[in-house]
């Protein structure tokens, strides 16, 4: 399947890491060149002109186009490659470096060198031209037409972009020149695949083991002592400032701001020895790396996730998006306590319990709470951001999207009566969804709940008010636990 993961960027995903390996690397060339460099000006900029940038003092250096796509053909990646470009051809970036990271080393027919695969992607739009002027790419382009063929959104872009780009003439003119110049500086010579230590990709696994081995050569560099568990928390601390910028940049979204990270901000980071004695930022931080990581698996897995609803995901077009968008741009504490909610039969009010469930609940996610967020309308969607939490709503029901997976009906209701926070993320609930299909409904928690003799509410909540005791017996008594299909059906006949 095509899987291109570019509408997940947040700073832990794979974009993100690719990002900081490219930065701590280049970071460690310069000081081996010259142990006293300073890196004035040296930005890492995202999400601007490519999915990163690299910029000095002099202006850019480097664009970085990272598709996360589980594909090996070159046709797959003609439409990155093309809008990259456009890019480059522009004479305010005619000094910069375009770079494509993969996850799998691009094949193609024949003997052609990258340069001359590039050169054909700009000879096909060319020719198109040629063949029928007045219905062509390049004629669309300058139209008002809604259209769907990708170039044509590119080029667009592109004369936006490009004051030279006025008209269906100049367009062609400039393909020509672009498709016909030579030299070590013309634009298909400007644009590499992106080796890594002698490979031309990098594999969404391996990505973790590079940017880890990055920070521990400059540990080296800078004569630190660090172990494997020192790595891990400033890896996540990297992962966790990326982040940050990149939801700053998603809620100024028309700033037009570059909201750069300096390199020497990279460096203070990997050199900071609190951040190697802390915990709870860690914990956060290391829970949203695998929240990412298990919905990366989701969208990879043909039998979670159908190659069309992933691709529906990455043009932005699913049921998926609504939700995904909501927690992908949440801080990693934020996503943790929003996690809390979507676990009412999890107790995680403990360091040691919320890393447990870090072990043993990703799964879940996989299985269950993400298949609700691909299945459920999305205009149903309801984000209660003040409560922290992420509901679905028709009139006067309220769903809650939960991990609950295959368990016995007595197991459930235990596991909800007994954990605290459920206080709160189950009080104006009607229903608790799952997306297992295999899971029990329960059509009446009360009844559930009577049942069970050896579950008394005194056992618990002893530093609880009596009122906040007391709402645990009013949820039991309307709240319903039902599959995701339930659920649409309801909605559907509501």
């Amino acid at each position: 399947m095509s899987h291109d993961a570019s509408a997940t960027w947040s700073g832990f995903n794979y974009q993100g890491k690719v990002a900081l390996y490219h930065t701590l690397t280049l970071i460690r060339q310069k000081l081996h060149e010259n142990e006293d460099f300073d890196f004035p000006g040296y930005l890492l900029i995202l999400e601007s002109h490519e999915d990163f940038d690299i910029k000095g003092p002099d202006g850019f250096i480097s664009f970085h186009q990272v598709k996360a796509m589980n594909q090996t053909a070159f046709n797959k990646y003609e439409d990155a490659l093309f809008a990259m470009l456009l890019q480059l051809d522009s004479p305010d970036h005619s000094s910069v470096i375009g770079y494509l990271h993969t996850w799998k080393s691009l094949n193609w027919n024949g003997n052609d060198r990258f340069d001359q695969k590039l050169r054909a992607i700009i000879k096909k739009v060319i020719d198109d031209h040629d063949a029928d002027p007045t219905s062509s790419l390049i004629q669309k382009t300058f139209t008002n037409a809604s259209v769907a063929e990708k170039k044509i959104k590119i080029l667009r872009q592109a004369k936006g972009e490009d004051a030279r780009l006025v008209d269906e003439e100049s367009v062609y003119e400039i393909l020509n020149q672009a498709h016909a110049s030579t030299g070590g500086e013309c634009i298909v010579n400007r644009v590499k695949q992106y080796d890594y230590d002698g490979v031309l990709a990098c594999g969404i696994d391996a990505i973790d083991v590079k940017v880890k081995g990055a920070i521990s050569e400059l540990h080296n560099t800078f004569n630190i002592d660090s172990d494997d568990n020192a790595l891990d928390k400033i890896f996540c601390a990297l992962l966790a400032k990326l982040d940050e910028n990149v939801i700053l940049k998603h809620s100024n979204l028309n700033s037009g701001d570059e909201t750069p990270i300096s390199f020497l901000e990279i460096i203070g980071i990997v050199t900071d020895e609190r951040i190697r004695d802390s915990d709870e930022a860690y914990l956060a931080s290391r829970f949203k790396l695998q929240f990412i990581k298990a919905f990366e698996e989701f969208l990879d897995d043909e039998e979670l996730c159908s190659p069309d609803i992933a691709e529906a995901y990455s043009n932005g077009d699913s049921n998926l998006n609504v939700a995904m968008d909501v927690l992908l741009d949440l801080s990693a504490s934020e996503l943790l306590f929003h996690f809390k909610k979507l676990n009412p039969h999890v107790s995680l009010n403990t360091e040691n319990t919320l890393d447990n469930a870090l072990l043993t609940n990703i799964d879940d996610l996989r299985q269950y709470l993400f298949a609700i967020f691909r299945d459920i309308c999305c205009t149903k969607f309801s984000h209660k951001q003040s409560a922290q939490l992420i509901l679905y709503k028709n009139g006067s029901k309220i769903y809650l999207p939960t991990t609950i997976g295959t368990q016995t009906k007595k197991n459930i209701v235990i596991k909800i009566m007994n954990n605290s926070h459920a206080i709160s993320s189950l009080f104006e609930v009607t229903a608790m969804l799952t997306g297992c299909e295999y899971a029990n409904e329960i059509e009446s928690f009360a009844d559930e709940y009577s049942k069970l003799s050896e579950v008394s509410l005194k056992d618990f909540y002893i530093d609880e008010l009596p009122e906040e005791r007391e709402k645990i017996s009013q949820i039991s008594r309307s709240i319903r636990l039902i599959k995701v299909t339930t659920a649409i059906e309801e909605i559907k006949n509501a």
